[in-house]
């Protein structure tokens, strides 16, 4: 073979490879080019505005505006009981100085389950203190300090009541009256629970008054044995007595002072002097 075919061979063997590489790195270039990193996607779900508790609220405390506000919460975990600022905008506001009747922790959606406004079924319960009861009482103007005893003010309450008493072989009939009860709290007059702006008294018929499983034994007692009056004490007076403490100033159904006297078959109270 001459040495021209075989310089000729050599140079399309040059040329061979370098068209092999050429090829090569157009594929390779091609390929890097077409190769693109994804981005993470990123779904964002659908929330709505929640009412919920900015602190925690224990068991018959009453709430503040502050302790209420709204929250972002995934429409798919909403519950039909929360209070939701699209089908209640004016909750916060509605709510504000309702009594909580269950303790709520700080973020925990409000429903209309947990909190009670006054005058709806269940109130009064949630505004009593722990150990104490709800009793009702008749009044009248002249036996509730002529209409100015309020909700949350607090009073005495006398008993009035019609004695026998023996002077000498004679038997004479007396009026006495006792202070029995101390420092009371009036939970409502009729159906008011507190007091409304601008107003002066609350003219009612019944008043319900705070007092523990005792007391409210021995008032019904006294109720039934007399007249009952309040007296309105010092707002001053407030607070210082402790839940579930007995108000008692000594009442008995039947007191020391006095016997049973048995005449034609009648039972009455005689008082000694």
């Amino acid at each position: 073979m001459g040495i021209g075919k075989i310089a000729v061979l050599i140079v399309a063997a040059i040329a061979a490879i370098g068209a092999a590489i050429l090829v090569r790195g157009i594929a390779s270039g091609s390929d890097a080019s077409s190769v693109q990193i994804a981005e993470p996607t990123i779904i964002k779900e659908p929330t709505g505005l929640v009412l919920v508790a900015a602190e925690d609220i224990e068991i018959g405390q009453r709430v503040t505006p502050s302790q209420l506000e709204w929250l972002e919460w995934p429409e798919k975990a909403l519950i039909k009981s929360y209070l939701t600022q699209e089908t209640n905008p004016q909750a916060l506001e509605n709510y504000s100085g309702a009594i909580a009747r269950v303790r709520i922790a700080q973020n925990e959606p409000i429903s209309s389950r947990k909190l009670i406004n006054s005058g709806e079924a269940g109130f009064m319960a949630a505004v009593l203190a722990p150990g104490m009861r709800a009793v009702a009482v008749e009044i009248s103007v002249e036996t509730g300090a002529g209409g100015f005893i309020l909700p949350n003010d607090r009073v005495d309450i006398i008993l009035t009541r019609e004695i026998e008493v023996i002077e000498g072989a004679e038997l004479r009939a007396v009026f006495v009256s006792d202070t029995i009860f101390k420092n009371v709290r009036v939970l409502a007059i009729d159906q008011t629970y507190r007091e409304v702006d601008d107003e002066q008294v609350v003219v009612g018929s019944t008043a319900t008054l705070e007092l523990n499983g005792d007391d409210s034994q021995n008032l019904a007692k006294a109720d039934a044995s007399g007249d009952i009056s309040l007296a309105l004490r010092s707002i001053a007076d407030a607070g210082f007595e402790t839940a579930g403490d007995s108000r008692s100033s000594g009442f008995t159904s039947e007191t020391s002072d006095q016997i049973k006297v048995y005449k034609y078959g009648k039972t009455s109270q005689v008082g000694l002097q």
